[in-house]
Order: structure tokens, then sequence, then C-alpha cells
């Protein structure tokens, strides 16, 4: 089940409600607060947190500074600090909508980091308490009901977080909660109406290129390679492809026996991020025996069998690389890991019985 894991961390991985207060007051330019959040757009966090840091130094009591400061050290990793500012932040300010918004990203943080996940719930329950009393001041906040969707995902609370992720789209009908809806159907096996959600924040938010990418692989696990192809290629002409783009579009031409533009696509990706996607290298491995590179086949596989030596399709491929290559003992060796890996597992055997 792929796609379960797939989604579980899409859920996980930094997927809370961003929600910045109105632009700064301060209109000079070279305003540390104004210039912190211009560097914070373009994840510059470690320049944006000195300046929200001076910005905070030169103005104690602006919320704003302390806002931005609190949500730059989530970026980084200081979780600790960042709840300590929220929690600042809610008292000193308890009308300040955003204050309440990081403090409750600040327990989920601090839930992602327990090693004991099961006693780490409480942090989330925490988040929902705050989150419920920003509800008091303002119970028609979209963001808040996005943020709340996504921690009761995260309880594992499925019934409670699609109500209020639906709760949140009549408030405000926006790319980030349509996409959170999707995430939310996809793991819950819903895949008609996550796709159905992905295409609607695709049509708002057209140049959103992780989005893409995640409508493709749903497109994918539907079996639609072709519109998933073509999902990535209008992407690609808006805007470059990241590592993960060439990876999904590679699979969909491999899905579609395009097997030179796969070659293309999935070494792309392996240049871009080369210890991300094991797979990629297998994949790589299929194209080249294709294609009749031996060569080119043994060297990916070499490396998607160092990646991952106990899947054991991709010792079998390196055994037929090797034997391609008239490394019999290469090949041999190869065809008994995977045995071993795989008992009966009958390609393997058909080899070493001609070897």
């Amino acid at each position: 089940m792929r796609w379960l894991l797939v989604v579980a961390g899409l859920l996980a991985a930094g997927g809370l409600a961003q929600t910045p207060p109105p632009p700064a007051a301060q209109t000079a330019e070279q305003n540390p607060l104004r210039l912190g959040v211009q560097l914070y757009a373009l994840g510059r966090y470690d320049a944006a947190l000195t300046l929200f840091e001076r910005a905070l130094k030169e103005n104690p009591q602006d919320p704003e500074a302390l806002y931005w400061l609190a949500r730059t050290q989530l970026k980084l990793g200081l979780v600790n600090p960042a709840l300590e500012n929220g929690k600042t932040l809610v008292a000193r300010n308890p009308r300040y909508l955003g204050g309440y918004m990081v403090l409750s990203e600040a327990y989920v943080a601090l839930y992602r980091q327990a090693e004991d996940r099961e006693r780490g719930k409480g942090y989330l329950e925490q988040a929902l308490s705050v989150l419920k009393d920003a509800e008091r001041i303002n119970p028609r906040y979209a963001p808040l009901h996005l943020q709340r969707g996504l921690v009761y995902a995260l309880l594992g609370e499925r019934d409670k977080a699609e109500a209020s992720l639906k709760q949140a789209l009549a408030l405000e009908d926006t790319p980030e909660i349509r996409s959170a809806l999707a995430e939310l159907y996809l793991s819950m096996g819903r895949l008609d109406e996550a796709l159905a959600q992905y295409a609607k924040a695709l049509e708002q938010a057209p140049k959103d290129l992780d989005l893409r990418v995640r409508y493709a692989s749903a497109l994918l696990l539907k079996g639609k390679a072709e519109e998933a192809a073509r999902v990535l290629e209008e992407g690609h002409r808006i805007k470059p492809l990241n590592a993960e783009g060439w990876y999904t579009l590679g699979q969909a031409y491999l899905a579609l026996g395009r097997t030179k533009e796969a070659g293309v696509a999935l070494e792309n990706a392996v240049a871009l991020a080369p210890l991300r996607f094991p797979a990629a290298y297998y994949y790589l491995g299929q194209v080249y025996l294709a294609l009749g590179d031996y060569p080119k086949a043994k060297s990916r596989l070499t490396v998607a069998v160092r990646l991952e030596p106990k899947r054991a399709e991709y010792r079998y491929s390196l055994c037929l690389a090797n034997e391609k290559l008239g490394d019999k003992e290469g090949a041999r060796y190869q065809c008994q890991e995977a045995l071993k890996l795989k008992p009966g597992y009958r390609e393997a055997e058909e080899v070493l019985k001609r070897l």
C-alpha cells in the first residue's frame, strides 16, 4: 500500500496551515521586519531569523515581529524557543490569531520530535486546545479549521479531519485546503475524491509545482499515466521540474512505454537528488536493460542495490545485467542473494539454472 505511506508522509511533513498576519505596517525599504518576511518567503530562514531578532529588539511589543520570529524558529527546528515565543505572544496579545496558530504548530512540532508517538499525542491535544481558544476569537477563520483538520489527521481521527477541512473550505476556497482534503482522501482510500480535489486545487494554483507532483502521483495510482505525464510536462513549461517531479515523470513515461524519455527524466532526478530515490536507479536499470546498454544498467543497478540491499528485485535485475555482460560469477551471486531475500523467486532460479 505505497500510497498510504506517501500520504502519511505528506500529512506529517510540515503540512500545517501557514497563516501569516497582514503585511507589516512599516513600508521603509530597509525595515528589518519587511526584509525578514521577504527572505522567509524565499526560504532563507537563517538570514530571516537575524532580521526578526533585530526587529523585535527595536520594537519589543510588536506582535508581528514575535510571530515571524517564532515561525522562523519552527522552520529551523528551534522548537522550544518557538513554543515559548508562541506562549508569550498569546499572553500579551490574546486577540491576535497569529499567536494561537504558531503556538499550535509548535505543539505539533513537539509531537513530531517525540520518540514515543503515542505519548507524544498529548502535544496534539494541546494544539487542539489552543485552536479552540482561537475559535472563540474568530470562528470563521478558515486557516484555523484547516490546521485543526490536519491535527486530527495526525491523530488518526479522519472523520473529524474531513469535517474540519470541509468547514475550512466552506469559509474560504483555497488550493491549500483542497490539497489537504485530497491528501486526506488518499489516506482513506477515496482516490476519485482525492483526484477531484487535486484538479480543482491545480486550477486555482497552476504554478504550484509541488501540487502538480502530488496530483500526478495520484493519477498514476489511478492508472492514468498519460494524464500524469501531461500535468508534469505542463508544469515544466512553467517552471523547471525538481527532483521529485522528474522522478514522477519518469514513472509516468515508463508506464506509457516511452523508455528513452523515462531514462532522461530519471537521470535528471538522480542528478538533482542522488540519494533520495533509490527506486530511480532500479528503474534506470530497467530502462538500460531494455535499450541494450548493459554497462549503464549494471552501473545504475549497483547503486540501487547499495542503497537498498534487501530488495530482491533489485538484485535480480543486477543479476541479469551481469549475465548480459558475461560476468557469470557476479550474476550467480546476485541471483543467490535475491533467492535468500525471496525464497522461491522463480525468475532468479531460472537464471541460476542456465548459469
